[in-house]
């Protein structure tokens, strides 16, 4: 009886300790359901509060509101404390705007080190931003460390644009109204000691030229420091619209390279793919957009560059410069077809004629060997030409190219047309290019041709470093250009 009886407490007890263990299971799993859940809708509510707001970037590679930072620092700059008081008025005045700050570094060590590098630098500018007196929860901060170079870190010139933060405004979507991110970019060149020229094109944020901009709307300052003392000059501006009546030169590039082709052969025998047929195509298209007192070239590369017409005016001898010599022709010597165009000397002693490159590529430079991406910007700076950039970059089946070296591509096309005063076009699809095409054909023709001359007796004497400080007033907002020189 006694033990019949134990046996049954014993049972019990194990059912006890049973229930026990199943209702701490119970328990375990909706505590991890509810954070899941928890956590999606925090992700959720997040994305949809971002999706509240309309990103501005308040920088840009052709302007100078950019913090950079020393190497291997997170100290900011003097000279970048006037962007940041005048972002720290902005969100004063606007607290309903927030601030998205982003920390970049070059390729210089771990992506550990570099990760809290960046860190490091938006921190840095949060903390001054707050100093000056806005609300900590405007702004965030997030740290890309050496994973979105701007370039291919390639010289000490390139790695130092990567030591930067990169600032965007986030603005209520029901404030931002249509087309309200106007683009701007150009190349300046200095013409004697108290002279600046340059072409200006602007665009919005659907890649449409703008126009109707007035002379009233540009003004220009030329600043400089002497003996510790900082001094400027105002410019006088003269904004003259570039229309079918300008004398234009085109030169277009046009890639022969395998991946084009989705094939290794070098035969001249092999059919063309679609890819070169588009290209083909929409270059045809620029060419029937030329008016009488416009000119064109043809340049074809893969591992070698070829000028297959100089300038010409006949829309038909230049079609059928697109038509010959089309064959593979193995890698992608980018630069120096870029190059070979500005080298070029057709119409440099005759000032009336702007000359223009339209670079196009599927993939990244490798085959350009002496010519690197400095020689192109300062032959474009020297010679005042302006690069336009169009990328191509999806794949013929069988014919994969590695997700990194189209990135690559990507930030290379960026960086030409930032820096050498055009826009880059990315094309999603073969498509595509054609539209592109009359798109740069139109934003070249609604450009502005820009001279500003200086107050001669207000000039510091030869060899002074100066800054151009050009605003321009797009539909209300502002955008700034600027332009480092010596004075002659």
């Amino acid at each position: 009886m006694e033990a019949n009886t134990m046996s049954k407490f014993t049972d019990s007890k194990h059912a006890s300790a049973e229930a026990k263990r199943y209702r701490g299971n119970y328990y375990f799993i909706i505590l991890i359901v509810s954070i899941m859940i928890i956590f999606v809708l925090s992700v959720v509510i997040n994305i949809q509060s971002r999706e509240l707001y309309e990103k501005i970037p308040l920088d840009s590679l052709s302007s100078a509101e950019v913090c950079y930072f020393d190497f291997g620092e997170s100290e900011l700059k003097s000279e970048s404390l006037p962007v940041l008081e005048k972002i720290a008025a902005m969100l004063k005045k606007n607290p309903e705007n927030k601030l998205e700050i982003i920390g970049h570094t070059d390729n210089a060590g771990s992506d550990e080190f570099n990760y809290e590098l960046s860190l490091k630098r938006a921190e840095e500018v949060k903390k001054f931003l707050i100093s000056a007196g806005c609300p900590e929860n405007q702004i965030n901060t997030i740290a890309k460390g050496k994973q979105e170079p701007v370039n291919l870190n390639a010289t000490d010139f390139e790695r130092a644009l990567n030591r930067r933060v990169e600032l965007n405004l986030l603005i209520p979507q029901k404030m931002a109204e249509d087309k309200d991110i106007e683009f701007v970019n150009s190349v300046f060149n200095q013409q004697g000691r108290n002279e600046l020229k340059g072409e200006i094109s602007v665009r919005d944020s659907s890649g449409m030229p703008i126009e109707n901009i007035k002379e009233e709307d540009v003004t220009a300052v030329l600043k400089w420091e002497r003996d510790n003392t900082e001094d400027s000059t105002a410019g006088k501006v003269n904004y003259i619209p570039i229309d079918d009546k300008k004398k234009l030169a085109f030169s277009l590039t046009m890639d022969y390279s395998g991946s084009m082709y989705g094939s290794e052969s070098d035969l001249k025998t092999t059919p063309k793919s679609d890819k070169v047929i588009a290209m083909e195509s929409a270059v045809k298209t620029f060419i029937k957009e030329l008016k009488g007192n416009m000119f064109c070239k043809i340049v074809k590369f893969g591992f070698d560059v070829n000028e297959i017409i100089r300038y010409s005016k006949s829309r038909e001898v230049l079609e059928r410069a697109v038509d010959d010599a089309s064959y593979p022709r193995g890698g992608t010597a980018l630069y120096s077809s870029i190059y070979a165009c500005m080298r070029d000397t057709s119409f440099d002693s005759n000032p009336t004629v702007m000359k223009t490159v339209i670079a196009f590529t599927d993939g990244m430079e490798n085959s350009s060997k002496k010519i690197t991406i400095d020689s192109v910007f300062n032959l474009s700076f020297r010679k005042n030409i302006k690069i336009f950039t169009v990328g191509l970059f999806s794949d013929i089946k069988g014919f994969e190219v590695d997700a990194g070296i189209k990135e690559r591509g990507v930030m290379d096309l960026q960086s030409i047309a930032a820096t050498c005063g055009g826009f880059f076009y990315r094309a999603g699809n073969s498509t595509e290019l054609s539209g592109i095409y009359k798109s740069i054909f139109e934003q070249i023709l609604k450009s502005y041709q820009v001279s500003i001359i200086w107050n001669e007796e207000k000039l510091p004497p030869k060899g002074t470093k100066v800054k151009a400080v050009v605003r321009i007033n797009v539909n209300g907002k502002t955008r700034v250009l600027y332009k480092n020189y010596t004075i002659e």
